[in-house]
């Protein structure tokens, strides 16, 4: 007898994975692929992310604000945070991978925003585009910094920028106003940029930058002064009105000129002051070229009124001085009689005699002797006959009789006067009149 074999179970072949595997399985392992692929391309993309600390953040919006550099967007606010004690806002900004190697220590930020100001309305293209912040760097790589402080306006100089780079410091009557340009000749060619009063309260100083290629024109002779406003002036040459133009009128403005020909271009840095109008400018040139001012006395025998400390002094019609001190003097036993007489102390600018050499105020009085050896007297003249104001005037006198400049030890020199011309203003209209009533009407 035969056995039965046992039964056997079998099984059939167990598929491998792939051949399990549905093809609708692929769909999803592709977009899972693909979506790993983007999401490394654009880390690997990615540029690092920087902290920006900023007084307010705002207008700033995480995920909104862009970084501009050139007014092309380089980079975005991430996250937008307070800092320890909630003192300022520090923003994270993604910089483009591009841009970053060249993000260094000497990268600048500020907010752009619209605003109103004298000089007009500046962040315009930020009422559709949103605020953003500004940028600026040079353009060589640099060793990499992720944190920085914002600037709280736009800067002055930037980097890359030529031009040279000054400072101004108002005097008392002189101010300065923030952004406002500077103008020669009725041209921008440079800007100021923010005031602010100096450590001891005296005075405000601000930087500035004359643009290229006009910091040429400013040598140790120039002279600045400020057109904002107008002036009017009411003084022994009359009343003036001045003002630059309508621009500088309303929003300000500082131009300048260089009084004195020669003189190199100045170095980056020199400090200028801003003088209040071009006649105290004009002036300063001299005064900061002397040493020492010549004071020279006259005592007047017309003692007719209308002169003023500040007078001016002139010599063949240029201003020499101007008058330091007005009083009256009686000596009965010098003059011979009890009358009051007019003495004024003249105070002399050497540099403007024209003097060659070693300009000095002995040298000035050792040639004003020569002068009046031949003839050169001191008068009192009319200045303004609206004011009816005075001025002093050096004149030479034809036929004068012999006469020096007296000096008795250290006292004050003094120079011999001549007969006054001064004009009345009502003689001079009633002479004005008189003569139109003798025109010859009738006959015509």
């Amino acid at each position: 007898m035969t056995d039965t074999p046992p039964d056997v179970s079998i099984e059939p072949a167990r598929k491998s994975f792939f051949g399990r595997a549905s093809v609708v399985w692929v769909i999803p392992f592709l977009a899972l692929v693909i979506a790993l692929g983007v999401a490394w391309q654009s880390y690997s993309n990615q540029g690092p992310l920087i902290s920006i600390e900023f007084e307010n953040g705002a207008g700033i919006a995480a995920g909104q604000t862009e970084l501009r550099y050139r007014d092309i967007t380089v980079g975005v606010v991430e996250e937008l945070n307070f800092s320890d004690g909630l003192q300022t806002v520090i923003a994270a900004v993604r910089l483009d991978k591009e841009v970053a190697p060249y993000v260094d220590a000497g990268a600048s930020f500020w907010v752009v925003r619209p605003e109103l100001t004298a000089q007009g309305v500046s962040g315009l293209d930020t009422v559709l585009s949103g605020v953003f912040i500004e940028g600026v760097w040079d353009s060589e790589i640099g060793l990499p910094r992720s944190v920085f402080s914002g600037l709280s306006d736009r800067p002055l100089f930037r980097p890359g920028q030529e031009g040279l780079q000054i400072a101004f410091r108002s005097t008392p009557k002189g101010q300065l106003s923030d952004n406002s340009p500077i103008l020669f000749r009725g041209i921008e060619v440079g800007r100021v940029g923010k005031a602010e009063i100096s450590p001891n309260g005296n005075f405000a100083i601000a930087e500035a930058i004359i643009y290229e290629p006009h910091g040429r024109l400013i040598t140790p002779n120039t002279r600045f002064w400020d057109t904002s406003g107008f002036s009017v002036s009411l003084g022994p040459t009359g009343a003036e009105i001045d003002f630059s133009s309508i621009a500088s009128l309303v929003g300000g403005g500082v131009t300048f000129d260089t009084f004195v020909s020669g003189g190199a271009r100045v170095a980056d840095g020199t400090v200028f002051e801003v003088f209040p109008d071009e006649t105290t400018a004009r002036n300063s040139i001299f005064n900061a070229s002397e040493v020492e001012t010549l004071e020279i006395s006259v005592i007047f025998k017309d003692n007719i009124s209308g002169l003023t400390v500040g007078a001016p002094i002139e010599l063949s019609g240029l201003k020499i001085g101007a008058v330091e001190n007005v009083s009256g003097i009686v000596d009965a036993a010098r003059f011979g009689d009890a009358r009051v007489r007019l003495n004024a102390v003249l105070g002399i600018q050497p540099a403007r005699l024209g003097l060659q050499g070693d300009v000095t105020a002995e040298a000035a009085l050792d040639f004003l002797k020569g002068r009046v050896r031949e003839g050169m007297r001191a008068r009192l003249a009319s200045a303004s006959l609206l004011t009816g104001g005075l001025k002093v005037e050096l004149v030479e006198v034809e036929d004068a009789p012999q006469r020096e400049i007296v000096q008795i030890g250290d006292s004050m020199p003094i120079m011999p006067d001549t007969e006054s011309e001064v004009s009345d203003a009502a003689a001079t209209v009633e002479g004005v009149f008189t003569r139109i009533n003798n025109l010859p009407i009738e006959d015509l």
